[in-house]
């Protein structure tokens, strides 16, 4: 062989060499994780959510679906469909049975909640681990049913559902409740809304179980966040991924909190006559008042009365979306204690609306237009979780108070869009941007709690507006990673802390810029004599600013809320 001959196909091992290396490293990045999806028909392409899960994952994910109509736990391994799964030797699986493990199925399907269905749910999760797959147990989603206008828990999949929960916190696999989370969207629905997410049967009546294309949207994309809750590891494989360094650790949905501090500020009910010349309608869910719903209430209630009507909410919980419309002027909601009366929506702007529903109910659980709105002694809250914006209240009118209430969601809570506020012995809690708007809003005495990170306000004041927001002698706590006190949605946001308590779940720099240094030339922060850990000043940002104490006069609630025409609801 001569040198030349060497020398050329040495280069050209080194050529092939460097593309191969390459194409592997191409290869690594197209990389993609597969999840199968086994199941019974509410889980399959045709009539379940199946596909819209997959089109809820990016190209970094290939959704193999195996589900099978009139499958159980029991008949999917013995017909073979198991096998297939574990063939696929997917990454992730997901497993939801139950509607045909029911009584009334057959010999060939029916299993035992309490023993069989246990046992072959425990057994696909061990089988999956064999293979190095990731078992996620899906507890089976709820049937619409409805009497009436009432939605009706069937009580025949309870017991299944709670057995796939039990069996999955033993083995310590992550669990996705769509049993419980799907009845709350159900009601938050409502009639309507489950039958425009519901296919027809061949008699033209309502399919109760299985969804049509809208509810496949609707639902797939639910339990992919669901998926990224539970298993944040797959969460980069989830379309709209944020990162976990802007989103903060996975975490439950929000519940009422239970602490001594908060259940005795809110347990009783506070006293207040009504005022002369009121109306007084009562809601109960029992049917013991005038009306079922807090809507139906608000709908027959005269439009532009200057009289006060109080809509006594009697304890129960009642499913959102609730609008007081613009006409519906001067209206109390009276609840009878914040752990009693529990006004809640379970969707947030991300979820699709059916065709024919009002988008006015995306992300918004009450939604208040009409001036002078008051509520008392009860709970706002939006149980959607961690997976975008999800409004439990929304002001976006005039003269509003709020006392003795519980605000309770994750991003943007509380939307106080424009008007006057005053928030007054409130509990508000949420991560992102919970207090958010343009609005002029004090809230005083109240409690504010920050859930992993995150910022508590993001005001967006207009710049001729004077006065944004005023906490005045509130207090600030929180769990997990520390917060921000708030960052600008608009350039002139203005916020204001004034004799505070606020705890060590504050960062010491106080406030963020939202990545755009010219805010720090127009935001209007400013604290003035705040207590704690988190009141320290000493690091805060340079662009915020303690008050003088000529200042600080100017920043009291009263001084807040006058405007124009005087409004003075401080007693």
């Amino acid at each position: 062989m001569n040198d030349g001959n060497w020398y050329g196909g040495l280069l050209a091992a080194m050529m092939f060499g460097l593309v191969l290396l390459i194409t592997q490293a191409e290869g690594q990045d197209k990389m993609t994780t597969k999840i199968v999806l086994a199941g019974d028909s509410t889980v399959t392409d045709s009539a379940g959510w199946g596909t819209g899960f997959a089109k809820a994952m990016n190209d970094k994910a290939a959704v193999v679906n195996l589900a099978r109509g009139g499958r159980s736990s029991k008949s999917f391994r013995d017909e073979g469909h198991w096998q297939k799964a574990l063939d696929e030797r997917p990454a992730v699986i997901l497993i939801q049975f139950g509607h045909n493990d029911q009584p009334g199925k057959g010999p060939e399907r029916e299993t035992d909640p309490a023993t069989t269905y246990r046992q072959n749910l425990s057994n696909f999760i061990d089988e999956a681990r064999a293979i190095d797959a990731k078992p996620v147990i899906v507890t089976s989603i709820a049937r619409r049913r409805w009497k009436d206008d009432a939605f009706y828990i069937a009580p025949d999949l309870a017991p299944y559902a709670a057995a796939a929960a039990e069996v999955a916190n033993e083995k310590g696999v992550p669990v996705i409740d769509l049993y419980a989370r799907s009845i709350e969207v159900y009601r938050s629905l409502g009639k309507k809304g489950c039958e425009l997410i519901s296919p027809l049967n061949k008699d033209g009546s309502i399919d109760s179980t299985h969804f049509n294309t809208v509810g496949s949207e609707l639902f797939g994309p639910l339990v992919a966040d669901e998926l990224r809750r539970v298993m944040p590891e797959i969460a980069s494989v989830v379309r709209g991924y944020i990162p976990a360094e802007q989103r903060g650790a996975a975490t439950q949905p929000t519940t009422v909190p239970n602490t001594s501090e908060t259940s005795e500020r809110f347990k009783a009910k506070a006293e207040t006559p009504t005022p002369k010349g009121a109306r007084a309608i009562i809601v109960a869910g029992d049917g013991s008042g005038e009306f079922t719903g807090v809507q139906a209430a608000l709908d027959a209630v005269a439009d532009n009365n200057a009289d006060r009507t109080i809509i006594h909410i009697k304890p129960g919980v009642y499913y959102g979306p609730i609008v007081i419309a613009r006409p519906k002027q001067n209206i109390t909601f009276q609840g009878d204690g914040a752990d009693k009366t529990i006004l809640t929506f379970a969707l947030n702007v991300s979820n699709p609306i059916p065709e024919g529903v009002p988008d006015r109910m995306g992300g918004n659980g009450v939604i208040v237009l009409g001036d002078g709105f008051e509520a008392r002694d009860l709970t706002f809250q939006n149980t959607s979780g961690d997976h975008g914006q999800a409004m439990a209240l929304r002001l976006q009118a005039d003269r509003a108070v709020i006392r003795n209430c519980r605000l309770l969601g994750w991003q943007d809570t509380l939307l106080v869009h424009s008007g006057r506020h005053y928030f007054k012995d409130c509990y508000i809690e949420g991560r992102v941007d919970f207090i958010y708007g343009g609005a002029t809003s004090v809230f005083e005495n109240c409690h504010l709690h920050t859930k992993n990170g995150g910022y508590i306000t993001a005001a967006s004041t207009p710049q001729e507006t004077p006065f944004g927001y005023l906490f005045y002698r509130c207090k600030i706590t929180g769990d997990g990673k520390p917060a921000y006190l708030g960052r600008p949605w608009r350039p002139y946001a203005a916020v204001a802390f004034v004799e505070c308590e606020i705890g060590d779940n504050i960062l010491p720099a106080g406030w963020h810029n939202w990545g755009k240094e010219s805010n720090e030339q127009t935001a209007r922060y400013v604290e003035y004599k705040n207590t704690g850990k988190g009141g320290d000043r000493s690091s805060r940002v340079p662009w915020s600013r303690e008050l003088t104490d000529a200042e600080a006069a100017d920043h009291m609630p009263a001084n807040y809320l006058k405007g124009s025409d005087g409004w003075a609801p401080i007693p």
